[in-house]
């Protein structure tokens, strides 16, 4: 199930929005403020135009007949800007756009006291009657009158709302223009992301940033590569073993219908009939053997076997598998001899009987004749290495012991590449002597088991000739 339409957002399209947006943003503001500089700076270059256009009036004014001025004013500076002619005390005495005789007194005018004062002076002030500024620049004459320029100035909102159209239509064209560019920048963006191989995630040539989120993807493509292929083992383990426990049952059951059909049959002598029953026995038992140890596997495989943690003396399991298989040794000509203290581990009590059973069965069956099979069991304090392992194997809890126990052999031995084979399941080094020997090829295999069930670990020494040890160690108890 994937995640919700509401919850889905498309990486591209917050790129495209996010640089669109920002681009757009910093466009409006650079729009904004150059249009406020070019209106100061207007305003600036248009107050020093006023100003030295009053200086210029008021050089030639000084030139000129006082008697002369106000004709000269009238004929000299009549346009757009507008000039005013005022005495020392303030009264108008010429304007170009008005009746003098009907203005009222200019001393109290910022422009005109502060020129009386130095010379000169420049003022802007807004016009309510007008809804305009209007800038004034005045001059001081020889005589003291004062010639002042004034022109109306559009204020900033109206300069702005003039200037709305053009900067519109400039902001329409930039936008279009960031529009493709955002494009064209997203798809750049988005070209290593799009071409991303996730078979092979750090192989790609990628942004830094993106880094750890590839690393994440590979270790779990790396674990799901690891799990499918344990499974697909154990699939091919299944299989393999599925068809070796029925190979290894055809072949008693094959052997008692044979003989049980010739008794059948009456195609036994009388005196061989014991002979052939005992047979028949024999093919049972091991194949009843064959079926123990395979439930007992399937069991451990499945973690059906019931997780127990009682104390188990070691030492005293060994004496009893002794007793147990000294008929067997006795048989085979193999001394059996145990050795050690009592040692203590936690587990299950079945499980490490069937352990050691299979271990020295095994020594005893693979010997030779006259050959000899030893159980040693032995305490040591744990060092901080062992912990780590036995950790990695599920013991929990302190661990201040070590338990060994050494199973040795004076068999043939095992060739150190075989070592981890010999714990898999039907395995044997000499098929056609394991025949004879009568094993199931489990034993060792349900060993291996039961050492990780008691958080054990196993290992195989041994030179080839003279003879196998299994070194078996465990947390104590």
């Amino acid at each position: 199930m994937g995640p919700s339409s509401e919850r889905l957002r498309s990486l591209s399209g917050r790129i495209f929005t996010s640089v669109l947006v920002f681009t757009l943003g910093i466009v409006l503001v650079f729009a904004v403020a150059l249009t406020s500089i070019f209106y100061y700076s207007y305003e600036c270059d248009a107050e020093q135009a006023l100003s030295e256009a009053a200086s210029r009036a008021a050089s030639y004014l000084d030139d000129a007949p006082a008697s002369d001025v106000t004709t000269l004013l009238s004929q000299q500076f009549s346009g757009v800007t507008r000039y005013t002619l005022i005495s020392e005390n303030g009264l108008v005495l010429y304007d170009s756009q008005a009746n003098a005789d009907q203005m009222d007194n200019h001393a109290s005018r910022p422009e005109v006291s502060q020129a009386a004062r130095t010379g000169g002076a420049v003022s802007m002030r807004y016009s309510d009657t007008l809804g305009t500024d209007t800038v004034y620049a005045a001059e001081k004459l020889s005589d003291g009158r004062i010639v002042r320029l004034s022109e109306t100035r559009h204020s900033l909102f109206a300069f702005l709302g003039e200037m709305l159209l053009p900067v519109v239509v400039a902001l329409v064209v930039a936008a279009g223009l960031v529009f493709l560019l955002s494009r064209i920048l997203t798809k750049h963006i988005m070209k290593p992301i799009d071409a991303l191989d996730m078979a092979e995630p750090l192989e790609n040539e990628i942004y830094e940033e993106m880094v750890p989120l590839l690393q994440r993807i590979d270790d779990q493509q790396t674990l799901l590569k690891k799990q499918n292929k344990e499974l697909a083992e154990a699939e091919s383990m299944r299989r393999d073993f599925s068809s070796n426990v029925s190979h290894e049952m055809k072949t008693p059951l094959q052997v008692i219908s044979g003989y049980a059909e010739l008794m059948k049959n009456d195609m036994v002598l009388p005196g061989d009939r014991q002979k052939f029953a005992g047979l028949i026995y024999d093919e049972a038992q091991a194949m009843r053997g064959l079926i123990n140890d395979v439930l007992t596997l399937s069991k451990l495989d499945e973690s059906a076997f019931t997780r127990e943690d009682l104390p188990i003396d070691v030492r005293g399991v060994a004496d009893r598998m002794d007793d147990r298989l000294s008929s067997f040794a006795s048989d085979r000509d193999v001394s059996v001899k145990v050795e050690g203290d009592s040692a203590f581990i936690r587990g299950s009590e079945t499980l490490a009987e069937e352990m050691l059973y299979n271990l020295i069965e095994n020594g005893i069956r693979y010997n030779r004749e006259g050959g000899t099979v030893s159980v040693r069991v032995s305490r040591r304090p744990a060092q901080a290495v062992d912990v780590v392992a036995f950790r990695e194997e599920g013991a929990e809890g302190a661990i201040r012991e070590l338990v060994e126990v050494r199973v040795s052999d004076t068999g043939p031995g095992v060739p150190e590449n075989m070592r981890e084979k010999i714990f898999e399941r039907f395995f044997r080094l000499d098929k056609s002597r394991s025949k004879e020997t009568g094993g199931t090829g489990l034993g060792l295999a349900i060993v291996k088991h039961a050492v990780q069930y008691h958080h054990g670990v196993i290992a195989v020494e041994g030179k080839l000739g003279e003879g196998t040890t299994f070194v078996l160690m465990f947390p104590g108890a």
